[in-house]
Protein backbone atom coordinates (compact mmCIF):
# COMPACT_ATOMS: atom_id res chain seq x y z
CA UNK A 1 0.00 0.00 0.00
CA UNK A 2 3.05 2.07 0.29
CA UNK A 3 4.29 3.00 -2.72
CA UNK A 4 7.91 3.91 -1.58
CA UNK A 5 8.21 0.79 -0.62
CA UNK A 6 9.28 -2.51 -1.97
CA UNK A 7 5.46 -4.52 -2.73
CA UNK A 8 7.52 -7.86 -1.43
CA UNK A 9 6.46 -9.43 1.88
CA UNK A 10 9.53 -9.62 3.09
CA UNK A 11 10.71 -7.51 6.19
CA UNK A 12 13.20 -4.84 5.49
CA UNK A 13 13.49 -4.22 9.13
CA UNK A 14 14.30 -0.29 8.51
CA UNK A 15 13.08 2.76 8.23
CA UNK A 16 10.49 4.67 10.36
CA UNK A 17 10.28 4.59 14.06
CA UNK A 18 9.19 0.95 13.92
CA UNK A 19 11.17 -1.30 12.02
CA UNK A 20 10.50 -5.02 12.09
CA UNK A 21 7.07 -3.98 13.99
CA UNK A 22 5.31 -6.65 11.88
CA UNK A 23 7.27 -9.06 12.17
CA UNK A 24 7.56 -9.53 15.62
CA UNK A 25 3.36 -9.21 15.75
CA UNK A 26 2.92 -11.73 13.27
CA UNK A 27 5.00 -14.46 15.12
CA UNK A 28 2.62 -14.19 18.01
CA UNK A 29 -0.54 -14.25 16.13
CA UNK A 30 0.61 -17.49 13.45
CA UNK A 31 4.29 -18.05 14.09
CA UNK A 32 5.22 -21.97 14.42
CA UNK A 33 8.59 -23.46 15.12
CA UNK A 34 8.23 -26.29 17.22
CA UNK A 35 11.36 -26.29 19.19
CA UNK A 36 11.42 -22.03 19.44
CA UNK A 37 8.08 -20.71 19.30
CA UNK A 38 4.29 -21.00 18.79
CA UNK A 39 1.87 -18.61 18.02
CA UNK A 40 -1.62 -17.87 18.78
CA UNK A 41 -2.83 -19.51 15.98
CA UNK A 42 -0.09 -21.28 14.35
CA UNK A 43 0.33 -21.36 10.61
CA UNK A 44 -3.09 -19.79 10.08
CA UNK A 45 -3.00 -18.58 6.06
CA UNK A 46 -2.00 -14.59 6.31
CA UNK A 47 -2.37 -11.87 3.88
CA UNK A 48 0.64 -9.22 5.15
CA UNK A 49 0.44 -5.83 4.05
CA UNK A 50 3.03 -3.49 4.34
CA UNK A 51 1.40 -0.34 4.34
CA UNK A 52 3.26 2.16 7.37
CA UNK A 53 6.75 2.62 9.28
CA UNK A 54 5.28 3.68 12.39
CA UNK A 55 2.65 1.84 14.52
CA UNK A 56 1.35 5.70 14.99
CA UNK A 57 -0.56 6.89 12.30
CA UNK A 58 0.29 10.41 12.60
CA UNK A 59 -0.64 11.74 8.82
CA UNK A 60 -3.40 11.54 6.65
CA UNK A 61 -1.47 9.74 3.92
CA UNK A 62 -0.57 6.81 6.77
CA UNK A 63 -4.27 6.82 7.79
CA UNK A 64 -5.45 6.67 4.32
CA UNK A 65 -2.75 3.64 3.43
CA UNK A 66 -4.27 1.66 6.05
CA UNK A 67 -7.71 2.18 5.26
CA UNK A 68 -6.93 1.02 1.41
CA UNK A 69 -5.15 -1.96 3.04
CA UNK A 70 -8.17 -2.37 5.27
CA UNK A 71 -10.10 -2.53 1.51
CA UNK A 72 -7.94 -4.47 0.03
CA UNK A 73 -8.15 -7.41 2.60
CA UNK A 74 -11.87 -7.50 2.42
CA UNK A 75 -12.68 -6.92 -0.94
CA UNK A 76 -9.87 -8.52 -2.28
CA UNK A 77 -7.94 -11.20 -0.28
CA UNK A 78 -11.43 -12.30 1.46
CA UNK A 79 -9.52 -12.40 4.96
CA UNK A 80 -11.72 -13.09 7.82
CA UNK A 81 -9.79 -11.52 10.54
CA UNK A 82 -8.07 -8.24 10.34
CA UNK A 83 -5.10 -7.87 13.03
CA UNK A 84 -4.79 -3.48 13.80
CA UNK A 85 -1.52 -3.61 15.99
CA UNK A 86 -1.43 0.15 15.03
CA UNK A 87 -3.48 3.81 15.69
CA UNK A 88 -4.46 7.13 15.04
CA UNK A 89 -5.36 9.15 17.56
CA UNK A 90 -8.85 10.91 17.30
CA UNK A 91 -9.24 14.17 16.55
CA UNK A 92 -12.03 16.81 17.52
CA UNK A 93 -11.56 18.67 14.36
CA UNK A 94 -14.80 17.78 12.32
CA UNK A 95 -12.89 19.03 9.10
CA UNK A 96 -9.72 19.33 7.48
CA UNK A 97 -7.52 16.15 6.14
CA UNK A 98 -7.30 13.98 9.33
CA UNK A 99 -11.19 14.28 9.17
CA UNK A 100 -11.11 12.84 6.20
CA UNK A 101 -8.91 10.23 6.49
CA UNK A 102 -10.60 9.17 9.36
CA UNK A 103 -13.84 9.25 7.49
CA UNK A 104 -12.37 6.72 4.89
CA UNK A 105 -10.58 4.45 7.89
CA UNK A 106 -14.04 4.49 8.94
CA UNK A 107 -15.99 3.74 6.06
CA UNK A 108 -13.43 0.69 5.50
CA UNK A 109 -14.40 -0.71 9.12
CA UNK A 110 -18.05 -0.32 8.30
CA UNK A 111 -17.55 -1.97 5.21
CA UNK A 112 -15.18 -4.93 6.77
CA UNK A 113 -18.13 -5.32 9.29
CA UNK A 114 -20.79 -5.62 6.64
CA UNK A 115 -18.74 -8.41 5.43
CA UNK A 116 -18.73 -10.45 8.56
CA UNK A 117 -14.89 -9.47 9.12
CA UNK A 118 -13.22 -9.46 12.51
CA UNK A 119 -11.28 -6.09 12.96
CA UNK A 120 -9.10 -6.13 16.02
CA UNK A 121 -7.90 -3.18 17.18
CA UNK A 122 -4.79 -2.08 19.93
CA UNK A 123 -6.36 0.17 22.17
CA UNK A 124 -3.23 2.16 22.03
CA UNK A 125 -2.84 3.88 25.20
CA UNK A 126 0.94 4.38 25.45
CA UNK A 127 1.36 7.86 23.85
CA UNK A 128 -1.84 9.77 25.25
CA UNK A 129 -4.73 8.89 27.53
CA UNK A 130 -7.16 8.37 24.71
CA UNK A 131 -8.28 5.06 22.92
CA UNK A 132 -7.24 5.01 19.14
CA UNK A 133 -8.60 4.28 15.48
CA UNK A 134 -9.44 1.86 14.62
CA UNK A 135 -9.47 0.08 17.63
CA UNK A 136 -11.84 2.96 18.94
CA UNK A 137 -14.79 2.10 16.69
CA UNK A 138 -17.91 0.99 17.83
CA UNK A 139 -18.02 -2.09 14.94
CA UNK A 140 -14.04 -3.01 16.09
CA UNK A 141 -12.85 -5.03 18.66
CA UNK A 142 -10.71 -3.34 20.80
CA UNK A 143 -7.90 -5.34 22.82
CA UNK A 144 -6.56 -3.49 25.58
CA UNK A 145 -3.02 -4.82 27.89
CA UNK A 146 -2.50 -6.76 30.64
CA UNK A 147 0.34 -6.68 32.74
CA UNK A 148 1.37 -9.24 35.37
CA UNK A 149 2.96 -8.24 38.99
CA UNK A 150 4.85 -10.79 40.72
CA UNK A 151 5.63 -10.68 44.25
CA UNK A 152 9.05 -12.97 44.26
CA UNK A 153 8.26 -15.68 41.65
CA UNK A 154 4.91 -16.10 42.45
CA UNK A 155 2.01 -13.53 40.34
CA UNK A 156 0.13 -11.54 42.57
CA UNK A 157 -2.22 -9.48 40.29
CA UNK A 158 -2.91 -8.81 36.70
CA UNK A 159 -3.23 -5.07 36.36
CA UNK A 160 -3.52 -2.51 32.78
CA UNK A 161 -0.60 -2.48 31.27
CA UNK A 162 0.49 1.61 31.39
CA UNK A 163 3.79 2.72 30.50
CA UNK A 164 2.56 6.19 30.40
CA UNK A 165 2.13 8.66 33.11
CA UNK A 166 -1.74 9.64 32.28
CA UNK A 167 -4.24 7.32 32.95
CA UNK A 168 -6.58 6.26 30.48
CA UNK A 169 -9.71 8.81 30.07
CA UNK A 170 -12.48 7.31 32.05
CA UNK A 171 -15.21 7.65 29.13
CA UNK A 172 -12.67 5.85 26.80
CA UNK A 173 -12.98 2.57 29.12
CA UNK A 174 -16.50 1.86 26.79
CA UNK A 175 -14.62 1.11 24.05
CA UNK A 176 -12.80 -2.10 25.25
CA UNK A 177 -14.46 -5.34 24.69
CA UNK A 178 -11.36 -7.58 26.18
CA UNK A 179 -8.23 -7.19 28.29
CA UNK A 180 -5.10 -9.34 26.55
CA UNK A 181 -1.69 -9.87 27.33
CA UNK A 182 0.33 -6.87 26.77
CA UNK A 183 3.90 -7.80 28.56
CA UNK A 184 6.86 -10.36 28.82
CA UNK A 185 5.70 -11.35 25.65
CA UNK A 186 7.68 -14.02 23.59
CA UNK A 187 7.73 -12.59 20.06
CA UNK A 188 10.56 -13.58 16.99
CA UNK A 189 13.04 -10.70 17.14
CA UNK A 190 13.85 -9.52 13.65
CA UNK A 191 17.71 -8.55 12.90
CA UNK A 192 19.12 -6.71 10.46
CA UNK A 193 22.85 -8.02 8.98
CA UNK A 194 24.76 -5.98 6.26
CA UNK A 195 24.27 -7.16 3.03
CA UNK A 196 20.97 -9.07 3.57
CA UNK A 197 17.27 -8.39 4.40
CA UNK A 198 16.79 -10.24 7.22
CA UNK A 199 18.39 -12.67 9.39
CA UNK A 200 18.38 -13.82 13.44
CA UNK A 201 15.10 -14.55 14.14
CA UNK A 202 14.66 -15.19 17.71
CA UNK A 203 12.25 -15.37 20.82
CA UNK A 204 12.39 -13.01 23.73
CA UNK A 205 10.19 -12.49 26.56
CA UNK A 206 10.28 -8.70 25.97
CA UNK A 207 7.29 -7.65 23.51
CA UNK A 208 4.97 -4.87 25.22
CA UNK A 209 2.36 -2.85 24.48
CA UNK A 210 -0.97 -3.02 23.53
CA UNK A 211 -0.31 -3.89 20.00
CA UNK A 212 0.40 -7.16 21.20
CA UNK A 213 -2.72 -7.41 23.06
CA UNK A 214 -4.33 -7.14 19.71
CA UNK A 215 -2.21 -10.10 18.44
CA UNK A 216 -3.53 -12.48 20.74
CA UNK A 217 -6.99 -11.43 20.07
CA UNK A 218 -6.42 -12.09 16.49
CA UNK A 219 -5.24 -15.48 16.58
CA UNK A 220 -7.71 -16.05 19.20
CA UNK A 221 -10.15 -15.20 16.32
CA UNK A 222 -8.30 -16.85 13.76
CA UNK A 223 -8.92 -20.43 16.14
CA UNK A 224 -12.47 -19.66 16.55
CA UNK A 225 -13.32 -19.47 13.18
CA UNK A 226 -11.19 -22.32 12.04
CA UNK A 227 -12.47 -24.53 14.91
CA UNK A 228 -16.45 -23.14 14.57
CA UNK A 229 -16.61 -22.31 11.14
CA UNK A 230 -19.18 -25.52 10.00
CA UNK A 231 -21.17 -24.44 13.29
CA UNK A 232 -21.05 -20.18 12.18
CA UNK A 233 -22.09 -21.32 8.82
CA UNK A 234 -25.26 -23.33 9.13
CA UNK A 235 -26.43 -21.11 12.38
CA UNK A 236 -26.16 -17.36 10.81
CA UNK A 237 -28.01 -16.03 7.61
CA UNK A 238 -25.27 -15.61 4.70
CA UNK A 239 -26.88 -12.44 3.79
CA UNK A 240 -25.94 -11.21 6.98
CA UNK A 241 -22.57 -11.47 8.00
CA UNK A 242 -22.41 -8.99 10.78
CA UNK A 243 -23.65 -11.65 12.98
CA UNK A 244 -20.13 -13.42 12.83
CA UNK A 245 -18.51 -10.35 14.09
CA UNK A 246 -21.39 -9.52 16.73
CA UNK A 247 -21.13 -13.42 18.23
CA UNK A 248 -17.52 -13.17 18.23
CA UNK A 249 -17.78 -10.07 20.86
CA UNK A 250 -20.95 -11.80 22.87
CA UNK A 251 -18.66 -14.39 23.33
CA UNK A 252 -15.69 -12.14 24.23
CA UNK A 253 -18.16 -10.92 27.22
CA UNK A 254 -19.35 -14.27 27.88
CA UNK A 255 -16.49 -16.02 28.64
CA UNK A 256 -14.28 -13.47 30.02
CA UNK A 257 -12.60 -13.83 33.42
CA UNK A 258 -12.60 -10.49 35.80
CA UNK A 259 -10.77 -7.60 35.53
CA UNK A 260 -7.51 -6.06 35.83
CA UNK A 261 -6.83 -5.31 39.43
CA UNK A 262 -6.47 -1.69 39.03
CA UNK A 263 -9.47 -1.32 36.22
CA UNK A 264 -11.48 2.12 36.34
CA UNK A 265 -14.70 1.56 37.66
CA UNK A 266 -16.44 2.49 34.01
CA UNK A 267 -14.63 -0.94 32.64
CA UNK A 268 -16.84 -3.47 31.79
CA UNK A 269 -14.46 -5.55 29.89
CA UNK A 270 -12.69 -9.11 31.49
CA UNK A 271 -9.71 -10.91 30.70
CA UNK A 272 -9.34 -13.11 27.71
CA UNK A 273 -10.60 -16.91 27.94
CA UNK A 274 -9.50 -18.63 24.96
CA UNK A 275 -10.03 -21.99 25.85
CA UNK A 276 -13.61 -20.83 26.99
CA UNK A 277 -14.27 -18.99 23.83
CA UNK A 278 -13.05 -21.80 21.31
CA UNK A 279 -15.46 -23.99 23.59
CA UNK A 280 -18.69 -21.61 24.12
CA UNK A 281 -21.88 -22.75 22.59
CA UNK A 282 -22.78 -20.19 19.48
CA UNK A 283 -25.54 -17.30 20.74
CA UNK A 284 -28.38 -17.80 18.64
CA UNK A 285 -29.45 -15.05 15.88
CA UNK A 286 -32.23 -13.43 17.62
CA UNK A 287 -29.62 -12.48 20.69
CA UNK A 288 -27.26 -10.99 18.17
CA UNK A 289 -27.61 -7.07 17.86
CA UNK A 290 -26.76 -5.19 14.54
CA UNK A 291 -24.11 -2.12 15.64
CA UNK A 292 -26.07 0.71 13.60
CA UNK A 293 -23.20 3.60 15.07
CA UNK A 294 -21.19 3.67 12.04
CA UNK A 295 -17.45 3.85 11.90
CA UNK A 296 -16.93 6.92 9.62
CA UNK A 297 -19.11 8.76 11.79
CA UNK A 298 -16.38 8.97 14.87
CA UNK A 299 -13.84 11.40 14.56
CA UNK A 300 -13.27 12.40 18.78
Amino acid sequence: MDPDRDRRPTDPVAGGLNPGHGTRIGSVMYGFDADVLVGIAPRVPVVPYRAVTSVALISPESINRVADAINHAVNESFCSVINMSLGARPVLNPFGPFRRALRKLGQACDDAYENGVVVVGALGNNVHNKATYPGKYWRSICAAGLEPEFQGDRLSAVEMWKPQPDPLDPVDYQHIDIWAPAETIFRAQPKRRAGELQDDYFPLPDGDGSSYAAATVSGAAAVWLARRGRDIEQTYPADQPWMIVEAFRALLEKTQQGAPADAHANNKAGMLDMKALAEADLPPPNQLNHETRLCSGMFG
